[in-house]
């Protein structure tokens, strides 16, 4: 009797350890994997984050927010006489001379991932494939993913394509700012009219299972089959080459906080799986906190030799965060004061506030004066008595040369006058 109790015993420890670790420590089963933060760029979770990875048609984010920034989505594209013949893989049949608007490629490029809309996209606005891959290269480190390098604008597999987990978290929270972009990766379906090339609308759905899913594919997640559709998803773009496996960057957001998930080189549906297990420990273990907002108040600086001798210091900004629940007690905030000089603007920096945790910096906002400072700097000072002695000086030697000149040409007018007299004396 007492082993089959130590024995039930056991069996219930061994299950309520698993269920707390569920979320706690995702099972993740593709290559490389992060969780971030949507809004600070914060990891939250990783798998070999740093390590070059082929990207495949998650290439395709950069190609449309860099034609999002460059265009308008009533641009017409003409598809040149190259582009059809160039490109395989995944495709909307575009032929030489076809005629679409930019929003109508964008779809195609997004939702069923066309390649021959990618590169009718770089040659519109790049002038030529060549020219605006250097665009999207420029683009990856102004956004800070230093460790990407891009190719081609379609993802299509080659050597010198690749790039990392985490810089494509970055390139995604970027793009996610934009409305357009996020409007396009959350569609469902989307169709193209005819044009003057296609008589038929050709329709499609999006690829991506976590927005949309028509079949009856199943993955494994918490301990049952369930649908890869995520009920809070809201983007963005899957891809697949043999050499980069299945891909998928995702986006999710609950209750107001935004998370994006990025997972590489994965077998079938496993992107998807490790997608919910990473989405579901960000939205369990972590919750969305507003640690400052703006134009808080946050202390009195002393101000010296200005008409006001103290000014309020400020919040610039909001900081909005996700932090571990019941974590934010062990926040703390470091204020840093700027050397005021008057004369000061509303507006002017005058300090920053640092919000750490566990020692380490997770944001910082800087502290402004919302009012007017004039210096009062006086000729009683001893830089005003300088500069008065300065003037006085300079206003004596300037009258002392004007009196100089003054009395040279009076000498020359009396010589003048007395040379004339002395001439018509002789003459007389």
């Amino acid at each position: 009797m007492i082993k089959k109790v130590i024995a039930c015993l056991l069996i219930f420890s061994i299950f309520i350890l698993n269920t707390s670790r569920v979320y706690a420590e995702p099972n993740l089963l593709c290559t490389t994997a992060v969780l971030i933060d949507a809004n600070t760029g914060t990891i939250l979770a990783e798998k070999n984050a740093d390590q070059k990875m082929y990207p495949a048609s998650l290439t395709k984010i950069m190609t449309a927010i860099l034609a999002l920034e460059m265009g308008e989505l009533s641009d017409i594209i003409k598809v040149d006489d190259d582009t059809p013949y160039e490109i395989e893989g995944s495709h909307i049949a575009l032929e030489a001379g076809e005629i679409l608007t930019l929003k109508d490629m964008l779809y195609a490029l997004m939702l069923p991932s066309a390649n021959d809309a990618a590169l009718a996209i770089a040659k519109h606005y790049g002038k030529s494939e060549k020219e605006f891959v250097k665009l999207m290269n420029d683009k990856a480190k102004e956004l800070g993913a230093y460790n990407t390098h891009f190719a081609n604008p379609h993802g299509l597999h080659d050597d010198n394509h690749y790039t990392t987990a985490a810089d494509l978290a970055l390139i995604t929270k970027y793009a996610m700012k934009n409305e357009t972009f996020r409007k396009i990766v959350q569609t469902e379906r989307y169709e193209i009219p005819p044009t003057n090339k296609k008589n038929e609308t050709r329709y499609f759905t999006n690829l991506n299972k976590l927005i949309y899913n028509s079949g009856s594919n199943q993955i494994y997640v918490d301990g049952a089959y369930i649908s890869p559709k995520y009920e809070y998803a809201t983007g963005v773009k899957t891809g697949y080459t043999p050499e980069a496996g299945n891909t998928l960057v995702a986006s999710a957001e609950k209750n107001g906080t935004e998370l994006i998930a990025v997972v590489m080189n994965g077998v079938s549906l496993e992107m998807y799986q490790d997608a919910h297990n990473l989405f579901n420990f960000g939205f369990n273990e972590y919750e969305s906190a507003t640690l400052i907002n703006k134009n808080t108040f946050v202390q009195n600086i002393k101000v010296q030799n200005g008409d006001s001798k103290e000014i309020s210091a400020i919040t610039e900004s909001e900081f909005k965060t996700l932090i571990k629940k019941d974590s934010a007690k062990n926040i703390e905030s470091k204020v840093m004061i700027n050397e005021i000089t008057p004369p000061l603007e509303p507006n002017d920096i005058v300090g920053k506030i640092d919000f750490m945790q566990d020692g380490k910096v997770i944001g910082t906002v800087n502290l402004i004066t919302p009012t007017q400072v004039k210096s009062t700097l006086t000729e009683s000072s001893g830089s005003g008595l300088f500069l008065s002695v300065v003037k006085f000086i300079g206003a004596v030697v300037i009258f002392a040369l004007l009196a100089i000149f003054l009395l040279k040409v009076y000498s020359d007018i009396r010589t003048k006058i007395n040379r004339r007299k002395r001439r018509r004396k002789y003459n007389s």
